[in-house]
């Protein structure tokens, strides 16, 4: 027998399992918090399995490795997930459905999806929409050599071929939509449009021992595997906008409420990404994002602080000791654009109680000096930036064109702002995409195309407020408004071959994250925010701008409308069955099954290291 340990910790005794059941109704949900979790594999000659705490799994072969996550457990996993991980790993012992409760962030997700890993379950993911139909679900119907057949969709081959079902966002789905898994989820039934019907497994068992198999088959029977589960995630509606679930399907879950991780986990991890940086200005960072992520901030009308991407702020910190803390808040958080005066006044007070309003002590980065290509990374480039009287160089992801030096357009008239917004441009670009906000006319535009030369991208642009496939010589795209734009039009096109059978055409989204493009986004404020929610695995920075006095002047935060599992995980799966997966993740996948690059892309399709850019304009006209 082969032990491997993957997480630190020992195993509770069973008294101790009893004195934390007492405790719990005492002490609260945190009232156990002091128990430590291992989580181990354990190898023997009869198979493998996964061991949380006391709890077991045995691990099967999956028939698909090529669906299963990859990547997303990391070295260190704090308790708090680890206890997560350990109640999934309970409710899917018993057969049960789990829904995971929670803020916006990729944190449910990233739960769901490490222990998928962990216990190496095949997945079948789907971000849902306002858009989302029940053809998404079950079957769609295509067309091949002039006959029509149906083609099973993400429920019906996870439940038929033992697949756990990743719901994503059950609060955007119209409410008539999901209750076509209702059967599915209460008694593993539903009856399919080409007149199969899906029938529990002891139901269909006990029907064989009475029945052949062929009678089965001819009669349309289709057994749902007992390894089928499905995983929701979803927000608190109402705190947010939304659609609240029906009691019907609400009560076919188990629910858990993922919240943000505690204090002392959240200050470890933000410790280790952030070497360079005091740990006072660590610990001070973190307690205002506490402080705003509140009730009594929430009750003030403030929005909740965007906690997971204060990795991503360590980062550049690390790099830039010297940036100033509140204009690192602002970049995260944009107050001054997106809030009124009241909001205004609360920010900066608690800004000021945490002593971090310094943004008028500690200058901002002021232009950029060079830009050359990375001699020991590839697709990447070094920019040197020159922040307060240093000159710092870091490395940045580029495109496969030719590098431009700084201030050598002809057509780019370079001011003082400008100069200062690419700077930051380029320090929020080493770690996230990048968001542009600020009136009609000031020039986002132009800036994009600057940035986008500079580092060598080839610009794919998208205007969001008009259909992506419609030529515009065509009388009816003028037609066209923002509402007429769905989420499947984000991705792809199905359209009709001259011999009559149906196809799909790539967006030009889809076509920027495969090639490497720099993706423009033109007017996300003009989409339904239920049709950017397809976006949901790619990652994205939002970074605004506002005019004043006739000078632009650049914060940025995260855009939490397009973070999912596009915009962080950069992963992707198309309406066709292609699946878009991270370069790292392709290549460790290419490595483990030990495909050549032709027999992994008839299974998915890679994506190269690209960011994206989305421009809006501001509504308020700052």
């Amino acid at each position: 027998m082969h032990y491997q340990l993957l997480r630190g910790g020992t195993t509770a005794a069973v008294a101790a399992r009893r004195v934390r059941n007492i405790l719990g109704s005492v002490l609260g949900r945190d009232g156990w918090m002091w128990r430590f979790h291992e989580v181990k594999l354990v190898s023997t000659s009869s198979g493998d399995t996964v061991t949380i705490g006391e709890i077991s799994y045995k691990l099967k072969t999956p028939q698909n490795p090529e669906l299963v996550p990859l990547k997303y457990l990391s070295d260190s996993v704090p308790q708090t997930v680890a206890q997560h991980l350990r109640w999934i790993m309970q409710k899917d012992l018993l057969g049960q459905d789990v829904f995971l409760i929670g803020p916006p962030g990729p944190l449910r997700r990233s739960i769901a999806m490490q222990y998928l890993e962990l216990t190496r379950r095949e997945v079948e993911y789907v971000a849902l929409s306002r858009d989302t139909t029940e053809t998404d679900l079950k079957q769609r119907r295509e067309i091949r050599s002039g006959t029509a057949f149906y083609i099973d969709q993400c429920a019906v081959r996870a439940a038929t071929q033992g697949r756990v079902l990743v719901l994503e966002g059950l609060e955007k789905a119209e409410r008539n939509v999901l209750p076509v898994l209702n059967n599915l989820l209460e008694n593993r039934e539903m009856q399919l449009e080409d007149g199969r019907f899906l029938m529990s497994a002891e139901r269909y068992d006990k029907l064989l021992q009475e029945h052949t198999k062929e009678e089965l088959d001819s009669w349309k029977i289709v057994r749902v595997s007992e390894d089928f589960r499905v995983i929701a995630l979803g927000l608190p509606v109402p705190k947010y906008k939304g659609n609240p679930l029906d009691p019907p399907l609400r009560s076919r879950f188990q629910a858990r409420d993922i919240y943000y991780l505690p204090f002392k986990d959240q200050l470890e991890l933000l410790y280790s990404v952030g070497p360079n940086v005091a740990a006072e200005r660590v610990s001070q960072l973190l307690s205002l994002a506490t402080t705003l992520c509140s009730q009594e901030s929430s009750s003030l009308g403030l929005p909740d602080f965007p906690v997971d991407n204060l990795v991503s702020a360590l980062h550049v910190l690390n790099t830039f000791p010297m940036l100033s803390s509140q204009q690192l808040v602002q970049r995260l958080y944009p107050y001054k654009s997106i809030l009124g005066k009241d909001g205004h006044t609360a920010v900066e007070s608690v800004l000021s109680r945490f002593e971090l309003l310094d943004g008028r002590r500690q200058a901002a980065p002021s232009n950029v000096l060079s830009v050359s290509s990375s001699s020991d990374r590839e697709g990447h480039a070094e920019v040197t930036v020159q922040a307060a009287d240093k000159e710092v160089t870091f490395q940045v992801p580029a495109g496969s064109k030719e590098l431009r030096p700084p201030n050598s357009s002809l057509t780019f008239i370079n001011t003082p702002s400008h100069s200062q917004l690419l700077a930051e441009m380029m320090q929020s670009h080493m770690v996230k995409d990048l968001c542009l906000i600020g009136a009609k006319g000031c020039g986002k535009s132009v800036i994009a195309r600057e940035f986008a030369e500079m580092l060598g991208y080839s610009i794919e642009p998208v205007m969001l407020y008009q259909s992506p496939f419609l030529n515009p010589s065509d009388l009816c795209y003028l037609s066209l408004s923002f509402q007429d734009m769905t989420a499947r039009d984000l991705l792809q096109q199905r359209y009709t071959l001259p011999n009559g059978d149906t196809a799909w055409r790539p967006s030009p989204l889809v076509t920027a994250a495969m090639e490497g493009k720099l993706l423009i986004l033109d007017g996300i404020h003009r989409v339904n925010l239920g049709t950017l929610a397809v976006l949901s695995r790619y990652s994205f920075v939002y970074f605004p701008i506002m005019l004043k006095e006739s000078a632009v002047r650049s914060i940025s935060s995260l855009c939490s409308v397009l973070s999912g599992r596009l915009l962080h995980d950069r992963e992707l799966d198309l309406y066709d069955g292609t699946r878009l997966l991270r370069w790292d993740r392709y290549q460790a996948l290419k490595e483990q099954l030990q495909f050549s690059d032709q027999q992994l892309e008839e299974r998915c399709a890679q994506t190269p290291t690209d960011r994206l850019a989305a421009e809006k304009v501001d509504p308020l006209g700052f």
